[in-house]
């Protein structure tokens, strides 16, 4: 099967610095940021150190992504696809660790099939949505495309991992637009997600079904059509309540109830937010210095190495930095998004878009949970954050994006 999976013909590899500036920002400013917070730590057990290992193996898989052949990736992403559900579905067969079912455990090896899961499945929708042609209509056939597209975040939802499912689902959209679906199709897809969080209060989902009437009317002359539509959105908006008491875990019901207002539970749910956006306020435009953070030092601040590193950021480096990362950010998605329109080819185009979606919804995710205008939902910031595998999974994105960029352009 994996036979012609990489070419070593071109010994010479290409970089486009104009992509991996943004990234290699961010690797130093998180070497900075986890170099403060291990600084009690003896050196060979801190994140700092373990993170520049972590580095080392990300540059030798970004390396060796750079030799593999995108055809081979299109002629088997539907097989990729099928095997990572398969391995989505095998870690309920594993242990429940801290509460959770995420891993596959063979030995003292953990291996977190959702974590490389997230390019199989970038590449898994950029050739379903590609090869579907019909890209003006709502039909049977679309809605089992859908289907099959949120089968591997219901899975992640299970173990339960809301922060990879938000993230899965989330990459459906920008891929969606980017194979030339009408906007319309898209945005009746939204509607009935915007219809769950109407169903919150009265008034607002009184003026949102009649406005999502409208809209129908407008767009499509068929009863049917109307009927139908309007009976998922009313669907989606009854079962709301059922699905927050029976679908949801307790932790997550209580993230959403934190986010909502964070000082209902200031010592429980929400203290991680409260924290956190103290730390963010103190750290002011230029930062109190690497190694000064007295929320990060005193331990006010939780899980400092990877969910709310970038509160330590602006802490100890300030709003200057957190400027930079953001700045860094919308060049890196204008750079992408620049390449992707000069590539003829629809599959790798859009797959250049889908691992441009994981990055940027990656950093926009958990930098609206740290302060405080998104729940809690435990998600790491591509590679400012300590982890391993997350941080090879983000490696083989950008090494793809490299890849990409050098043979379709």
């Amino acid at each position: 099967m994996f036979k012609g999976l990489f070419d070593f013909r071109n010994y010479y590899i290409s970089i486009r610095w104009i992509v991996l500036l943004p990234i290699i920002i961010y690797t130093i400013i998180g070497i900075m940021a986890l170099s403060s917070t291990s600084s009690y730590i003896s050196f060979f057990s801190s994140t700092f150190y373990k993170q520049l290992l972590w580095i080392l193996i990300g540059v030798s898989i970004f390396t060796l992504v750079q030799y593999v052949r995108i055809q081979f990736i299109y002629d088997y992403a539907y097989i990729f696809y099928i095997l990572i559900l398969f391995l989505l579905c095998s870690t309920f067969l594993s242990p429940v660790i801290e509460g959770s079912q995420r891993w596959i455990i063979l030995g003292k090896i953990y291996f977190q099939p959702s974590e490389l899961g997230k390019i199989v499945y970038i590449i898994g929708l950029s050739r379903l949505f590609n090869d579907y042609r019909i890209k003006n209509k709502f039909s049977l056939f679309f809605i089992f495309l859908i289907l099959i597209s949120m089968v591997p975040p219901l899975i992640i939802f299970k173990q339960p991992d809301l922060g990879t499912a938000i993230i899965y689902l989330s990459l459906i959209l920008p891929i969606l637009y980017w194979s030339d679906f009408d906007i319309k199709l898209i945005l009746l897809m939204i509607f009935p997600f915007i219809s769950m969080v109407a169903s919150s209060g009265i008034i607002f989902y009184y003026i949102w079904m009649i406005f999502v009437l409208f809209y129908l009317f407008i767009i499509n002359k068929s009863i049917i059509f109307k009927v139908f539509h309007f009976s998922i959105n009313l669907f989606t908006s009854i079962i709301t309540p059922y699905a927050w008491i029976n679908i949801l875990e307790n932790h997550q019901r209580n993230r959403i109830i934190s986010f909502i207002d964070p000082f209902s539970d200031p010592m429980g749910n929400g203290y991680q937010v409260i924290q956190s956006m103290i730390t963010i306020g103190s750290g002011g435009f230029w930062g109190k210095g690497l190694g000064e953070g007295t929320q990060t030092h005193l331990k006010f601040l939780p899980v400092r190495d990877t969910d709310f590193i970038i509160s330590v950021v602006s802490e100890e480096m300030g709003f200057f930095t957190i400027s930079i990362i953001l700045l860094s950010l919308i060049w890196f998605v204008y750079w992408i998004v620049d390449f992707a329109q000069r590539i003829e080819n629809n599959f790798t185009s859009t797959l250049l878009i889908g691992l441009c979606s994981m990055i940027f919804m990656h950093i926009i995710i958990n930098m609206g949970m740290i302060s405080g205008l998104l729940p809690v939902t435990g998600l790491p910031v591509p590679f400012i954050s300590y982890g391993g595998s997350f941080f090879l999974t983000c490696s083989i994105g950008i090494g793809l994006i490299n890849n990409i960029i050098n043979n379709h352009i």
